[in-house]
C-alpha cells in the first residue's frame, strides 16, 4: 500500500508512486516533477532526475534560479562562465540571468529546483555558489542530536530562499509543532521517520518528498537509524 498522500497543506510523493515525466532540454532523462506552481499554492518547481550516461544536449534559458544537489554518478554543469562539476552531495546555485545545459558523465541522480527570482529594492541579485556538502560545517541546534548545513547564506539578504541540510540522531525530533509562512521543499536523503502534517502522521523514508504549504502545521521525529534531509524555504522577503 502507497505511504503517499494529499491534505489541505501538504503532499507526500514516494517512489512508489511519483510518476515520470520529460523535459524537452533533457533527452532521454526521467523527470520526476515532485512540484511544481500547478500544486497550489507552490511557487517554485523541484524535480528529481534520473539521466542516462550519456551526454545530453539542449540549453535551458535564463528567467528562473535554479538550485541542484546531487544525489548520485556526476553531472558536469555547463554555464557561460564556468563548469561545475555535480558528483554526490555537491550543489549549485544559478541566478536567474544564467543559461546553462547539463552534461552526464555517468547515470546519475540530481535534485533541481528552480524558482522566480524576488528582487528587493537596493539588493542586488545573488552570483552563481557551489560548494560540496563535506566542506560545509555542521552546525549544531538548541536540539541536542540535530545538526544543520546551510547549503546558501542564511545571512545574506540577497538570496530569496534557504536550503539547510538537516541532521537527525535516532530518535530525535523537533522541539514543537511549527505554524509558519515559509513554504517547505522537503526531500529525504536518508534514515525515516514519522512527519506530522496538518494533524495527521506519515512514515517517510529515504527518497520521499513532502510539499508543505504556508502554514501548515508541521513536527518531526527521526527513526531507529536517524534521517537526513534537505529542505527548501524561501526567506527574506514579505510574501507579496
Amino acid at each position: 500500500m502507497s505511504r503517499g498522500a494529499r491534505g489541505r497543506a501538504f503532499t507526500v510523493l514516494t517512489p512508489e508512486n511519483h510518476y515520470a515525466s520529460r523535459l524537452p532540454s533533457l533527452p532521454g532523462a526521467q523527470v520526476f516533477k515532485l512540484a511544481t506552481p500547478r500544486l497550489v499554492p507552490a511557487r517554485f518547481a523541484q524535480y528529481l532526475l534520473e539521466l542516462p550516461g550519456e551526454a545530453l544536449g539542449g540549453e535551458v534559458p535564463a528567467g528562473f534560479e535554479h538550485f541542484f544537489f546531487g544525489l548520485e554518478g556526476s553531472v558536469r554543469l555547463h554555464t557561460d562562465r564556468e563548469a561545475i562539476d555535480l558528483t554526490a552531495r555537491a550543489f549549485a546555485y544559478l541566478p536567474a540571468s544564467t543559461i546553462f545545459a547539463l552534461e552526464c558523465r555517468t547515470r546519475a541522480r540530481l535534485l533541481w529546483l528552480k524558482r522566480h527570482y524576488e528582487p528587493w529594492p537596493g539588493l542586488d541579485a545573488p552570483e552563481a555558489w557551489a560548494g560540496t556538502v563535506a566542506k560545509v560545517p555542521a552546525e549544531e541546534t538548541a536540539t541536542p542530536g540535530l545538526r544543520r548545513r546551510e547549503l546558501i547564506d542564511r545571512e545574506d539578504p540577497s538570496f530569496d530562499f534557504n536550503m539547510s541540510l538537516m541532521a537527525f540522531d535516532p530518535g530525535v525530533s523537533l522541539p514543537q509543532v511549527e505554524i509558519h509562512d515559509e513554504e517547505h521543499g522537503l526531500y529525504m536523503t536518508a534514515g525515516g521517520g514519522v512527519y506530522l502534517l496538518d494533524g495527521s502522521e506519515h512514515e517517510v523514508r529515504e527518497g520521499d518528498f513532502i510539499y508543505m504549504a504556508p502554514y501548515c502545521p508541521q513536527g518531526f521525529e527521526a527513526g531507529p537509524d536517524g534521517a537526513e534531509y534537505l529542505l527548501y524555504k524561501d526567506v527574506y522577503r514579505d510574501g507579496f
